[in-house]
């Protein structure tokens, strides 16, 4: 602060950067008024040159070392290394006084329950922890942009809707690389296909969003559901679907969604070559 205040002309900044919660908490104290903050994520496809694939995104994540690495089996040592590395030296260092071990087994159980529904107990019971343990972890994970909590949207409407968060890895190289997925064909052959292909797109959304936009998923007791609800002023507008085929189709759940929701514009995302439209307002 006083580096800042001690000769403040426009165009001059001072640059920081951080993924400590401790260090952006004490930002926010001491520096009020004379911050402001900017999320630089791995690299989104949009960043990449062409020559890059989107397989190959989808495949190493966005961090450089991964995605620009020469051949699969550099990338997939880089991922091992780094998460090797931050669990049992930068997340100590930034502030989380927890057993390596116990972190690299949380994060892994993480990467397997990938898109699903979060439930702070189970993780509780199967870790042999306290329910506070695991939300401080939890809480420590999403503050250092490892993990992503997709809210539930609610809305007044007469139907029970799920209330818990989903729960997915940011990075989709750090996601298959715990789930011990180094190849395409690897990817995609494994169980987790679809779980991975909607984190991958939501990440690429919600990466994208400016502040005025709010990202959540629908879904009712009942079945009906949207993947993605993208909302402005509490207002619904978008709806997407994920689903990883190559020939979409709509569902009856997606339908009834956007009947609750009335949305003006609706996706569905899948792993299709172009873009075509499947109805009159999808």
């Amino acid at each position: 602060r006083s580096l800042i205040d001690r000769h403040r002309v426009p165009g001059r900044f001072i640059i920081l950067g951080s993924s400590s919660p401790h260090l952006l908490r004490n930002s926010s104290e001491t520096l009020a008024g004379r911050i402001a903050y900017i999320e630089l994520t791995p690299f989104k496809l949009t960043e990449l040159p062409g020559s890059i694939s989107m397989n190959k995104h989808w495949l190493h994540g966005g961090f450089p070392l991964s995605i620009l690495a020469p051949d699969n089996n550099t990338a997939a040592e880089w991922l091992r290394n780094f998460i090797r590395t931050y669990a049992e030296r930068d997340i100590p260092m930034l502030g989380l006084p927890a057993d390596p071990a116990i972190i690299k087994r949380l994060w892994k159980m993480i990467a397997a329950f990938h898109g699903n529904i979060w439930n702070t107990e189970t993780f509780a019971r199967a870790m042999g922890l306290t329910g506070k343990t695991i939300k401080k972890y939890i809480n420590f994970f999403e503050q250092a942009y490892l993990i992503h909590r997709l809210q539930p949207f609610h809305i007044n409407i007469k139907k029970r809707l799920v209330k818990s968060p989903k729960i997915y890895i940011r990075d989709t190289g750090i996601l298959h690389s715990l789930n011990g997925i180094d190849t395409l064909d690897n990817l995609l052959n494994n169980v987790l296909i679809g779980a991975s292909w909607e984190g991958y797109v939501i990440e690429q959304v919600f990466s994208s969003l400016n502040e005025k936009t709010e990202a959540y998923f629908y879904r009712t007791h009942q079945g009906t559901e949207c993947d993605l609800l993208l909302v402005k002023n509490n207002k619904p507008f978008a709806c997407i679907e994920i689903k990883y085929t190559s020939s979409p189709k709509i569902t009856k759940s997606f339908s009834t969604a956007i009947k609750d929701l009335k949305t003006t514009r609706n996706y569905i995302i899948a792993y299709t070559e172009s873009c075509f439209p499947l109805a009159e307002n999808i």
